[in-house]
């Protein structure tokens, strides 16, 4: 029935009933005050595109679009796979790079081979009082995003940044600096994110642990504004970790003194929040979002793996937590501290590097077998190698 026929009923009701007029009124007002709110929007609306304001904000909502369409396309394949049916010899001939990167912004880049053992090795003396170089293992194809100290974020191609020799001696000052950290910036992490149109949200963790959760549709915000925050509290506090996940998943968090963190995704807050209580000298090292199947390895600076099942991951509500424990008390005071964490899968490898500059690979399961990394030098930092790369993503570790 149309607004005009409705008046004529209320007339009418008003007429034979009188003492329902007040409350006919309060129903014309109401209507009244809807049309009103409709007809400023539709006038706004109308002022938009005729300024060209409204075709500009569906020209950038379209240009995102494409850019994370285009994400997928060189992740996963040819235009229009589906990509649960992508063919085995597309996913064969996707190689992978490790790349090595410090606060400096400096980043390697090795292309490996299933046979390397030893991909390369820093000449330049590490300073192993600060923060270590990190390790990421990535599809070549693959679009990774730059986090910085100040919350700042750049993205480039992993295929943009040129190949080191296999098995020679790295200088930094041969490496590429795709973007330079600005004054009183770091680069704290590099995360894949081809797989951004297909997750749910951003997770950040700080060295203090603290967490952040931010919705992945936010994404087009957070890379035109190159921005997403620290992710931290306090100004001792800085970020550590930036990963891709969908709901109902895990995530979890490793510290330098041996305590292990399991969070569900779906409880965490959108706003930064403090999820551990830790000592003065303990800070995170390592972050993890683990699947069902995988298996975890922590490992000491003197290469002692310890190993868990993914399913003894314990889930922490509390904001006052304390973690699980990895090691006992005597050990920590025998000066037993962690380096590095990983989930990993059969077929897995492990690249480490130590002290001295060495990068190594190693099997997965033969680390688990052995119970060490017989690197010969303190562990700085290690990273996933996966089997194949997959629809699970990489995974990133220091």
């Amino acid at each position: 029935m149309s607004f005009h026929n409705k008046i004529d009923e209320w007339i009418k009701e008003a007429e034979e009933r009188p003492e329902s007029a007040l409350t006919l009124m309060r129903l014309i007002a109401g209507r009244l005050r809807e049309l009103t709110e409709r007809n400023e929007e539709l006038l706004a609306e109308n002022i938009a595109l005729q300024n060209g304001t409204r075709v500009e904000e569906y020209r950038t909502r379209i240009a995102h679009l494409e850019y994370q369409l285009d994400l997928l396309k060189r992740r996963f394949g040819a235009d229009g796979a589906i990509l649960a049916e992508i063919p085995a010899e597309t996913v064969e001939a996707v190689t992978t790079s490790l790349l090595v990167y410090n606060g400096r912004g400096r980043i390697f880049r090795a292309e490996l081979t299933p046979q390397d053992k030893e991909p390369g090795r820093i000449a330049d003396k590490l300073d192993t009082d600060h923060e270590p170089p990190r390790l990421l293992a990535t599809p070549s194809n693959e679009e990774v995003l730059l986090l910085y100290s100040s919350g700042r974020v750049s993205t480039i191609s992993v295929e943009s940044l040129p190949t080191m020799e296999a098995g020679a001696a790295w200088k930094w000052e041969q490496a590429a600096l795709p973007d330079e950290p600005r004054a009183g910036e770091t680069l704290v992490c590099i995360t894949p994110i081809s797989l951004m149109p297909v997750s749910s949200f951003f997770l950040q963790v700080s060295r203090r642990g603290c967490v952040k959760k931010t919705m992945a549709s936010m994404a087009q915000s957070i890379l035109d504004s190159h921005y997403i925050g620290k992710g931290a509290l306090g100004k001792s506090d800085q970020p550590f970790d930036l990963a891709l996940c969908g709901a109902h998943e895990r995530f979890a968090f490793v510290t330098y003194e041996g305590k292990l963190l399991g969070l569900d995704v779906d409880d965490l807050s959108y706003a930064v929040e403090e999820r551990i209580k830790l000592s003065a000298t303990d800070y995170v090292i390592a972050s993890i979002i683990p699947r069902p199947e995988d298996a975890l390895i922590f490992v000491t600076q003197t290469g002692k793996v310890v190993h868990r099942e993914s399913n003894m991951l314990e889930m922490f509500k509390s904001p006052s937590a304390k973690g699980q424990a990895l090691i006992s008390i005597a050990r920590l005071e025998q000066g037993v501290r962690f380096m590095g964490a990983a989930a990993i899968k059969d077929g897995d490898r492990v690249a480490v590097l130590d002290a001295a500059g060495q990068i190594k690979v190693y099997e997965a399961g033969t680390i688990i077998g052995s119970g060490s990394i017989g690197t010969g030098g303190l562990v700085l930092s290690i990273g996933v190698i996966p089997v194949f790369p997959s629809l699970g993503g990489t995974r990133s570790t220091p």
